[in-house]
């Protein structure tokens, strides 16, 4: 995550869809903390147009005013940065780590460590590493590798920019923890409706109950919910098949 990424449609995507899921009264979600993991770093070396979709406000309008108007006002303030996403209280519920992912493997480890310290008593954790999980493509077969850290890590450019299997793997056995929403850049290995089926597909055989829903605008992207019981899932797969179908335009759900 950069600052230049704040209050872009992936971001609004985001907490649209969190403060669905997380705020409203008649969820079964409300209430329960969030520990968002931003994958924090400060992108040198990277000339990308990354974050510059910012005109998405008219085709949104009417979907969620308050988070609209709140990144509108980021934007004209010309505050993005990503400490004023907890400012606005966009998620009541939720708190933020912030801090920066290393670049050195052995480092990585100890920032590992301290993020699952953080999250140690969330029911909820949501990782948002800028590219997702970090995956080989094999585009003739149709499916992917997962990468672990100690493998691959030193072989991964821009490491910083996505989170490993075992990582995943640690978040999702957190004491407390219901639910483990992973988020997924889709990349042009083969068509994005593909990548999301054979993901999920792999996924149950670790995590059984996985559930996904993807943002269609601009570059597509998925968020997976690793559920830690059948209940939860079923619970899970409810309201985000409720809210896609309100949001159909920009919104699937994947099963």
């Amino acid at each position: 995550m950069q600052d230049r990424y704040v209050a872009d449609v992936g971001d609004f995507g985001k907490f649209q869809l969190f403060r669905y899921l997380f705020n409203q009264k008649e969820s079964p979600f409300n209430g329960k903390e969030l520990s968002q993991i931003w994958f924090m770093h400060k992108g040198e070396g990277e000339e990308t147009n990354d974050g510059k979709h910012i005109d998405y406000f008219e085709r949104m309008m009417g979907t969620d005013e308050y988070l609209e108007h709140s990144l509108l006002d980021v934007i004209m303030r010309d505050k993005r940065e990503v400490t004023e996403l907890e400012n606005l209280k966009l998620l009541p519920n939720a708190k933020f780590f912030y801090t920066e992912v290393p670049k050195a493997l052995e480092d990585r480890y100890m920032w590992l460590n301290s993020a699952l310290t953080f999250a140690m008593d969330s029911p909820i954790v949501a990782v948002a590493p800028d590219n997702g999980m970090a995956l080989k493509c094999n585009r003739a077969e149709r499916c992917f590798e997962f990468l672990n850290l100690e493998e691959h890590y030193r072989q991964k450019v821009y490491p910083h920019k996505y989170i490993f299997s075992d990582e995943v793997r640690y978040f999702y056995r957190l004491p407390h923890l219901e639910v483990c929403i992973v988020y997924q850049h889709l990349s042009r290995c083969f068509s994005h409706d593909e990548q999301i089926h054979s993901l999920l597909k792999d996924l149950k055989i670790e995590y059984k109950n996985v559930v996904a829903i993807k943002h269609k605008p601009y570059s597509p992207r998925a968020f997976f919910f690793l559920c830690k019981s059948d209940v939860i899932r079923v619970g899970i797969t409810h309201r985000l098949t409720q809210f896609a179908s309100e949001h159909s335009e920009f919104w699937e759900v994947f099963l």
